[in-house]
């Protein structure tokens, strides 16, 4: 963040990280730096925010050049979004269709996927939407669609990278740092830097059943549902790790929390059956809610 900054900065970095279109990025760009520091500690952020500018600059050029007017943004749905990428023949179509049961076009020649496929993953109770993109080679962040593909990977909870070894890893993460990715621990935005949580795997070393629970583990994820008597709601509510009670509350509706008495809770998080519990109690993944008001 940028020293003594005031209001006006923070709102154009706050839209340049909601803009979807590049020119809404540009407009929002130029605000940051109309508005950014002159002071000589900010000398950074300005050179930052100027390289950015020029980078999408150049990208708007070549879209214009390559006559690119379609735009691949995917509906989200489901319980998290998972990005499946790969080299091509990495196996990423076939792992996608075995894990999703869809039939996605699986050949022995290179690049078969040509658009993004998108595939419904079910985990007991909750579904995750899985998006295989086409094949990464060398010059796929500057091709003609590559951007927009790789775009949809900013917008994504998960990447799944496939690869036939280990070795295949070197090559994505080239293509995407070039379009300002990394694949970290965790989802996060650092600067104009897009870091990605990620699992690495080789489709012919996978257990369907387990894959798919790690695959809901690693969204950092819980589901709970609510009760209300003796009806349990069969679709989950999901949230994220550490969500408490108050989450729930006002989730389910923004009076609850104010006439709130207590809870009870069965599942994970509850030290015993029908624990009464509080706003702050911490719920854990499967738990039953049941609130109770005022």
């Amino acid at each position: 963040m940028p020293i003594n900054a005031d209001y006006k900065f923070f709102a154009a970095e706050a839209e340049y990280h909601q803009a979807e279109t590049n020119a809404q990025k540009m407009k929002a760009l130029r605000n940051m730096l109309s508005t950014a520091p002159s002071h000589k500690s900010a000398e950074r952020l300005r050179a930052d925010i100027k390289k950015r500018i020029a980078q999408l600059k150049d990208e708007i050029v070549k879209t214009k050049k390559q006559g690119k007017g379609r735009s691949f943004a995917i509906k989200r749905e489901g319980a998290a979004q998972l990005v499946f990428i790969g080299l091509p023949n990495s196996g990423k179509s076939t792992l996608l269709s075995k894990l999703s049961g869809k039939d996605i076009k699986v050949a022995e020649y290179e690049f078969t996927t040509t658009q993004p496929e998108v595939a419904s993953i079910k985990f007991e109770n909750i579904w995750l939407q899985g998006i295989e993109l086409p094949a990464v080679y060398d010059g796929y962040a500057d091709s003609k669609q590559g951007r927009q593909f790789l775009s949809l990977i900013r917008s994504a909870d998960f990447v799944v990278v496939v690869v036939r070894e280990f070795a295949e890893i070197a090559q994505i993460q080239a293509e995407l740092k070039k379009a300002n990715i990394l694949l970290r621990k965790t989802k996060r935005l650092n600067g104009f830097v897009q870091e990605m949580p990620h699992m690495i795997i080789t489709w012919k070393e996978f257990k369907k059943k387990s894959l798919v629970k790690d695959l809901w583990k690693a969204q950092k994820k819980i589901r709970v549902r609510t009760r209300a008597g003796h009806k349990i709601a069969p679709k989950p509510i999901v949230l994220l790790e550490g969500s408490t009670v108050e989450v729930v509350a006002k989730t389910i509706h923004k009076d609850m929390v104010r006439k709130f008495r207590f809870a009870k809770i069965v599942g994970p998080s509850a030290a015993f059956k029908n624990q009464q519990v509080g706003l702050e109690h911490v719920l854990k993944d499967t738990d039953v809610i049941e609130v109770f008001m005022q």
